[in-house]
Order: C-alpha cells, then sequence, then structure tokens
C-alpha cells in the first residue's frame, strides 16, 4: 500500500527529494535556460519516472507543496542521485502511513547463488562490490555486483520478491575488477553502469532491457583501493564519476552522452581507504569525506561546485576504517559520518557541526565482529536514520538503531552468506520498507527483508 504526495504551488523552498530504489521518485521539469538535451527534459505536466540509484548522494532541487510536513517525511528515503535536469516540483510515492514505527526486525535470510567468483577478502580494505537499481525497468530491484576473478561485473536480476535471477556478465572486460556504481550517464533516463579495476574505469551504457553496451574506457592509476560513485559534482545536470586514487581521489567529468573527461584531483596527505559523498554543510554543493588510513582520521572537503573540493576538517576514526557513509544521524539536515573499523573492531559515529568538523564522536565496540563495510537507511519508519554493518568474521549483518540524537545503539545481528562484504539497502520485495542484499564469498547473495 502506497500513497502519492503530490505538492502544490502554495509556496516554494529547498527541500531535499529521497528515496530508496523502489519507490517511486517523478520531476515535473518546467523548461528554462538550463535545459539541455543531454538530459531528461520533460514537457510542463509532465511526469519523468526515476528509478532510483543506492548508494548516492542527494541532492538539492527545487520542490512546491501545500504540506510542510511532506519533506520531514521525506526524509525517511534517503540517499538518491537526482540526475534529471533541475525540477520545479515533484512527486514523491511513500509507503502508506499504515507501517508504524517501531523496533527493527529482519526474516532470515534467504540465499540466491550470484553465477560470479567472489574472492575471499578477509579483514582489512577491500573493494566496495555492489550497487543496487532497476536495471532492466521491470519494476524490481535488481544487483550489480563486483566480480574481482571474472571477467567483468556480473548482474543479478531481481525477483521482485526478495531473490534474484542467476548472475550474467554485464561485459567482457577482464578481471580485476572490484568497485561497480550506478547512474545516468548519457542522460536517457536510463541508469548505466561504471566500473574500477585496478588500472581502469569502464563505463557500459543500459539498453532498457537489462542488456549493455560498453562505452569508453579510462586508464586510472594502480595502488588504491576501489571505490567507485557516480553524482553530478559540477552542477551541470550531468552524472560525473568520482574514483579513488593512491593520494586521493578523481573525479571524472561526464559529457551527458556516456563519455567522460579527467577533471581535478583531490589529494591527501597520506592514503585513502575509502571516501564518500554527502552534504557537509548548509550550501548546495556536494561535499566529500575521505577516510585517510595514515593518519586514521576521517577528512572533510567542502565541494567547490565545478568538481574539485576544499579541506575544510577532521576527527579521529577508529584502526584501519574500510568504509564509511553519510547520513543524518541527529535531524539537523547536515550528514554525519558512520564507519566501520576493522582493526579495532568498533564502529564510529562522527556528528558534524555543519562546517567541515565534527562537534560529537561516538564509538561502539564491536569485538569479534571483523566490521567490513556499512551501509544506511531508515529500517523502522521513525524518521532516524540507522545502519547495517557486514561482519567477515562471523558472516553477519549488525544492525545499528538510530536515535536521532547523533547516537546509535547496537539492536540486532543476522547470519548471511560466509565473509559478507558490501551491504546495499533497497525495497527489493516492493513491499515499500528498505531490506538488505549483501554478497559472500559462497558466490551467494543473502537477503534480509525487513519486517519491522
Amino acid at each position: 500500500m502506497v500513497r502519492t504526495v503530490r505538492p502544490g504551488p502554495s509556496r516554494t523552498r529547498h527541500a531535499r527529494i529521497t528515496a530508496l530504489p523502489g519507490i517511486t521518485v517523478c520531476t515535473v521539469h518546467e523548461p528554462g535556460p538550463r535545459s539541455s538535451g543531454n538530459r531528461p527534459n520533460c514537457a510542463r505536466g509532465q511526469v519523468f519516472p526515476f528509478r532510483g540509484v543506492l548508494e548516492s548522494v542527494a541532492t538539492t532541487v527545487r520542490w512546491s507543496h501545500r504540506d510542510p510536513g511532506i519533506p520531514m517525511q521525506a526524509r525517511v528515503f534517503r540517499r538518491l542521485l537526482v540526475t534529471a535536469a533541475v525540477a520545479s516540483a515533484a512527486v514523491l510515492t511513500l509507503p502508506s502511513a499504515a507501517w508504524a514505527a517501531g523496533a527493527i526486525a529482519f526474516a532470515p535470510a534467504v540465499d540466491s547463488p550470484s553465477g560470479g567468483s567472489f574472492p575471499s577478502w578477509g579483514p582489512g580494505p577491500a573493494p566496495s562490490g555492489m550497487a543496487a537499481a532497476d536495471l532492466d525497468g521491470d519494476g524490481n530491484i535488481d544487483i550489480v555486483a563486483a566480480d574481482f576473478q571474472g571477467d567483468g561485473p556480473i548482474l543479478m536480476k531481481g525477483k521482485g520478491d526478495g531473490t534474484f535471477a542467476p548472475g550474467t556478465r554485464v561485459g567482457s572486460v577482464g578481471t580485476g575488477f572490484g568497485a561497480v556504481a550506478i547512474g545516468d550517464l548519457n542522460g536517457d533516463g536510463k541508469p548505466d553502469i561504471a566500473a574500477q579495476s585496478w588500472t581502469q574505469i569502464v563505463v557500459f551504457l543500459n539498453n532498457g532491457d537489462g542488456t549493455f553496451k560498453k562505452g569508453q574506457t579510462y586508464t586510472t592509476i594502480e595502488g588504491a583501493q576501489q571505490e567507485l560513485f557516480v553524482a553530478d559534482v559540477n552542477g551541470d545536470g550531468k552524472a560525473d564519476v568520482l574514483s579513488l586514487l593512491p593520494t586521493g581521489v578523481q573525479t571524472w567529468l561526464g559529457n551527458g552522452d556516456g563519455t567522460l573527461k579527467t577533471g581535478p584531483v583531490t589529494t591527501i596527505a597520506g592514503t585513502p581507504a575509502a571516501f564518500i559523498l554527502g552534504k557537509f554543510h548548509a550550501g548546495g554543493k556536494v561535499d566529500m569525506a575521505i577516510n585517510n588510513d595514515v593518519t586514521q582520521q576521517v577528512e572533510v572537503f567542502f565541494g567547490n561546485g565545478d568538481g574539485s573540493f576544499t579541506r575544510k576538517g577532521a576527527s579521529t576514526s577508529g584502526l584501519i576504517t574500510e568504509d564509511i557513509r553519510a547520513a543524518d544521524f541527529d535531524g539537523d539536515g547536515i550528514d554525519d559520518i558512520v564507519t566501520a573499523d576493522s582493526f579495532s573492531f568498533s564502529t564510529t559515529l562522527l556528528v558534524s557541526d555543519g562546517q567541515g568538523g565534527f562537534r560529537k564522536t561516538n564509538r561502539l565496540n564491536l569485538s569479534g565482529l571483523g566490521p567490513d563495510s556499512i551501509a544506511v537507511g531508515d529500517f523502522n519508519h521513525d524518521g532516524h536514520m540507522d545502519a547495517a554493518m557486514s561482519a567477515v568474521l562471523n558472516s553477519k549483518i549488525v544492525i545499528f538503531t538510530g536515535n536521532g540524537d547523533g547516537t546509535i545503539t547496537k539492536t540486532g545481528e543476522y547470519d548471511v552468506t560466509t565473509q559478507p562484504q558490501t551491504p546495499v539497502v533497497a525495497d527489493f520485495n516492493k513491499d515499500g520498507k528498505p531490506d538488505i542484499a549483501v554478497a559472500g564469498d559462497a558466490n551467494t547473495v543473502s537477503f534480509l527483508k525487513n519486517i519491522s
């Protein structure tokens, strides 16, 4: 059961239009001077359905509404990249209010064979290898997974019930690919795929039916951890790609036709282990946080609006932080940082001060769990962000309930496939609730159905 909120014209404000894959987001676009043939250009009054991109940065768009409660409700669903053109209104489909807030709970894991050869990574920095979106236009959320030992990424088509068809190769590009990201790179409204290996980034353009055309290949510098995100970081309405380098993050500026050009490099005095995009101050530009493996700090960089970033502050994280994610854990409209600290067996929540620093640090001891990767979502419909972390030592997903005040509480553990890596959050069974999927070295993907 869903209900659609259609904002009216009575007043206009800026709000963050955010959603999970599987939740419908539409924009009503009034063509203006920023319109381009490279972006979706709907006529006034026409609805453009956007299929969400998981684990991308939420952007600020112009939204008209009558109900002042809508933005707060919309905050329940975070981390959607809106790659459509500048919008003057929006339609957001939300779960029914019948889904009452309560304790977080998931059903026992259901496994689907991946058809790949996912390796055993164990503790220590590892590739971030999964992303989710409706890639074939059937309304079901699919998974694309990096297959380090296989010949290119794997696509597992969702059946709409939390299970997946055995994987098929997206394209033949060789071995060594450990990171994938999803976004509309050529402006045709279909989610495309970018994949990263030790030495290259490859673009796969979506044909709309679950098949892909291999696009351009871009050479990157060997020696970095593999992590990849798609977002519009220079404000031109075209999706860009960001990838890790041995000394920082490379921005690849999108041309809007599926090709990229080399953009600015953001460097750190050390070695980056992970990075994330988010909103770390009140400006409208996309910001970034990088975890520095040498200093054991999370460094915050404000976006300059041209694909470059300026360092603003830092805070100590745990020992060997493998993964970081951004979400608003205290309800102030500014993203905070949550980390998976593998060698200190902890997770750290850094509460942003809105100036590039952090006003509070909360660390939870996770002895024996082997923190590896982390994902975020509002799992119990209470308006507060929660987190899910993969634990490689005992093959579990660990749930942290957000308290809404910048703190989290460990509230559950769920058995999943062995040595789980990179959980992704999406509505995989179309019941309006955010579920979890995670891959492991048993060449399976585990699905945790949200029964909160």
